[in-house]
């Protein structure tokens, strides 16, 4: 701590530091950046995500030097769009950061393999660097200094940080945790990074916080992804909550996690609380005439089908009435208007 210097201006409070074999390493403490606004260099230029869908919901990808939380529940894809959006930025010859806390590189890079993704072979080309540190052992500030100085080194242009929770758990001072947050994240911005954070949102089901300490409004943009049940079934949801100063789709849509990734699927149409995971029929598609068609000469098939794994095209034909032609006609119909048959399933058996 600095007492005092006599006719210069100094950075009070207590500053960390470490001593290694080269000596005393002293890490001041990250504070606030003023006049942020007037450094910050202000681009236009749209970063993919690796998504295709989700850049379609963002308007064109994610703003060059902006902030966006991930936030959703244990194993809703957080991390996994995290590395969509880090591979595609080396896939286009822009180096990443990758800077967790509970996955340890082996983790991450097996994951990753498993997707077609080899972050071994991306780290050798120098294109990636994954910072590891346990959060029982974090130290904010020291931590910040070494993210800073890998970022500066390997010029890198995305980086994701995952996740805000870890870092909220090493700040016990949550006041300080927010100061902290906001001064990363606009150092991020003031070298030119576009980053992404994930947030765990404790509660799966129900209403939910995106942050405990409001740390929501040091980001630019929030995607949200939650769980959802349906016709017996959990599915993952997913909205664009939040995009500062652009347009972006205020719609809720269906995800699958795959062989390769992240896949957005149809817009949620027939229901509403979908975002709470406990989502209810919406009874004005009861009074559209094409959603009464598709309930009539839908239900007995979906009837039959209901937990069936697997059955013949010409067994379902004869349970059903429906020649094989028709048959086939009528569940090519079905599937153009998935995201209807999808709710209406619910509505038929809940």
């Amino acid at each position: 701590d600095v007492l005092k210097l006599r006719g210069e201006n100094y950075f009070t409070g207590l500053h960390p530091f470490e001593i290694s074999q080269t000596g005393i390493e002293v890490y001041p403490r990250i504070k606030m950046l003023k006049n942020l606004s007037s450094k910050q260099k202000t681009s236009q230029q749209k970063l993919s995500t690796g998504i295709p869908e989700l850049d379609r919901m963002l308007d064109g990808g994610l703003q060059h030097s902006t902030a966006t939380m991930v936030a959703g529940g244990a194993g809703t894809g957080k991390t996994l769009m995290g590395l969509h959006f880090i591979v595609a930025g080396i896939l286009q010859g822009e180096p990443g950061v990758i800077v967790t806390f509970q996955e340890n590189p082996q983790q991450l890079k097996a994951i990753a393999l498993s997707l077609g993704w080899d972050l071994e072979a991306m780290e050798k080309q120098r294109m990636l660097v994954h910072l590891y540190d346990s959060p029982v052992e974090l130290q904010p500030d020291i931590h910040a200094a070494k993210v800073k100085a890998v970022v500066e080194r390997v010029k890198a242009r995305r980086i994701m940080l995952d996740s805000l929770k870890d870092i909220e758990i090493a700040t016990p001072n949550k006041v300080r945790y927010k100061d902290y947050i906001y001064s990363l994240v606009n150092q991020f911005k003031l070298q030119g990074v576009t980053t992404i954070v994930t947030n765990e949102i404790g509660e799966l089901f129900g209403p939910f916080q995106l942050s405990e300490h409001g740390v929501s409004f040091v980001v630019d943009n929030v995607i949200l992804l939650r769980y959802v049940e349906l016709s017996g079934r959990i599915g993952r949801a997913i909205n664009i909550m939040k995009v500062r100063g652009a347009p972006h789709s205020k719609e809720i849509r269906f995800f699958e996690i795959t062989s390769d990734g992240i896949r957005i699927d149809e817009v949620i149409q027939a229901q509403t609380g979908v975002l709470t995971g406990m989502p209810v029929f919406n009874n004005t598609y009861s009074n559209d005439n094409g959603f009464k068609e598709l309930l009539n000469q839908s239900r007995n098939i979906m009837k039959i089908l209901q937990g069936v794994e697997e059955m013949d095209i010409n067994e379902l034909a004869n349970r059903t009435g429906f020649s094989p032609q028709d048959l086939l006609h009528e569940l090519s119909r079905l599937l153009s208007c998935w995201s209807v048959g999808r709710m209406l399933a619910f509505f038929l058996f809940s």
